[in-house]
């Protein structure tokens, strides 16, 4: 496991609680992914001129070990990244003076911006001259209950939208927060596990429907685009 950078929490990463957010500790993660890609000679620039290409988020499977309410440094490790199937896997480690406060396990491909076609790792690692090691394969898909029940309607906005002109990966889990009812109770509930898939991308104007399920596994959540394909899937686990 390597220190990859020491990221300075401010107050725009926290929550309504005044405590980290899920969505600022996959940030952070993300950020990391990026950082590795780059320093193992896979930047972002050259996907783009090179091969029309750009990094998107799969899945992510983040879990949360401890509530940190203040602002401050916290140190960012990660460890070697892996290929599985289409996917790179890479695991981020998130300290804060010296005691492990978060992990997250980023699952990403990269797709040529114009036809949405994944690439392979094996293609991505050869034309970048690069090596890369094999995994023990992708995760277990997400399983939603079959009676999922209506939470609203969400219009996508230009706002939500990255780069890409699609709903920022980052957007979906401030939605499944707000969602699963995470924010605006008392007590307040303590996020501990949050799994995401990215199915289907979102955007501006399209209409994100939102359903959810309350189990004694957690709070799942699954939003469909348009009334008709899934867009994405989660669970959130609370104490």
């Amino acid at each position: 496991m390597e220190k990859i950078f020491t990221y300075q929490v401010t107050g725009h990463d926290t929550d309504f609680y005044r405590c980290i957010a899920p969505t600022s500790y996959v940030k952070i993660a993300e950020m990391a992914c990026f950082e590795v890609a780059e320093r193992s000679g896979m930047p972002m620039q050259r996907m783009i001129d090179e091969l029309r290409a750009t990094w998107m988020t799969a899945s992510f499977q983040l879990e949360i070990y401890k509530d940190i309410f203040y602002i401050g440094p916290v140190d960012v490790y990660v460890e070697p990244y892996v290929q599985n199937g289409v996917l790179f896997t890479e695991t981020v480690h998130i300290f804060r003076d010296g005691e492990k406060i978060a992990k997250c396990a980023m699952n990403t491909m990269a797709v040529d911006f114009q036809t949405r076609k994944v690439l392979s790792p094996a293609s991505i690692a050869q034309h970048f001259n690069v090596p890369y090691t094999v995994g023990d394969g992708a995760p277990a898909r997400l399983q939603l209950p079959e009676d999922m029940e209506f939470a609203e309607d969400y219009v996508i906005r230009y706002s939500d939208c990255d780069h890409n002109q699609h709903l920022r990966a980052l957007e979906y889990i401030n939605l499944v927060c707000d969602t699963a009812e995470y924010w605006g109770t008392l007590p307040r509930k303590k996020g501990r596990g949050l799994k995401v898939e990215y199915i289907g991308e979102c955007k501006a104007g399209d209409t994100l429907t939102l359903m959810r399920k309350v189990t004694p596994e957690g709070v799942y959540v699954m939003g469909v685009r348009n009334g008709e394909k899934v867009s994405f899937k989660a669970q959130f686990i609370m104490e």
